[in-house]
């Protein structure tokens, strides 16, 4: 019976989830945006679907070309920007980085910092400094964000009450998410890169664990 077993086990092929290329994984592309817009979509990559671009309640939507802006910035739980991708059932994606275009207004907001559903948006993955009034082309490190699967949710909100002038954040300052610039070179959107595997199915996981079982018995 073993041995008609391990024949059976030898002729079925179990293949170990390969490293993925790193590739584009979301990405929302602001040519041509108004900037008050409601929401604004997104592209996703293989087996990942886009969340739209969003603002939260406590702010106030703000016109400014090829961006996606708002008024408002109190520090508020509900003054951020929320943006995210859901991933497909079977699939894990291991996050690499988020190259993201910004730019505040003199009373805007001085400092960004970019959160993730992972921990409730509790502590920064990484900060965006704001001048006042210039565009900011700034790359966040994702790669600590491994093995994720569902809806995975990024934030965008204000750490303390500096303006990007220097003095005190004021509500009617502007904070806009525009696209990556490389080298002055329009990246033609802001975007995460990752790469996605798909998840072995539970019976190849079982008949990994039984063969080696099985293999372990034999030594001995």
């Amino acid at each position: 019976m073993k041995t008609a077993f391990l024949a059976i086990l030898g002729s079925v092929s179990i293949a170990a989830p390969a490293a993925a290329d790193l590739m584009n994984l979301l990405n929302y592309n602001l040519t041509g945006a108004a900037g008050n817009e409601a929401l604004w979509g997104g592209i996703g990559g293989s087996n990942v679907s886009p969340l739209d671009l969003v603002r939260g309640s406590g702010l106030t939507p703000s016109s400014a070309a090829n961006s996606f802006t708002a008024t408002g910035w109190t520090g508020q739980a509900t003054d951020y920007f929320s943006f995210g991708l859901i991933v497909d059932d079977e699939f894990i994606v291991d996050l690499a980085s988020l190259s993201i275009g910004t730019r505040s207004s003199g009373t805007g907001p001085g400092t960004i910092g970019v959160y993730y559903s992972g921990d409730n948006f509790t502590t920064a993955l990484g900060t965006i400094t704001q001048g006042n009034g210039t565009n900011v082309n700034t790359v966040i490190d994702l790669s600590s964000l491994t093995n994720l699967t569902g809806l995975v949710e990024f934030r965008l909100r204000a750490i303390g009450t500096n303006s990007a002038a220097g003095g005190t954040t004021s509500s009617t300052g502007t904070f806009r998410v525009t696209n990556y610039f490389e080298n002055s070179v329009n990246q033609n959107g802001f975007y995460v890169i990752g790469s996605v595997s798909a998840i072995p199915a539970p019976g190849a996981i079982a008949l990994l664990g039984i063969a080696g079982a099985l293999g372990t018995r034999r030594r001995r």
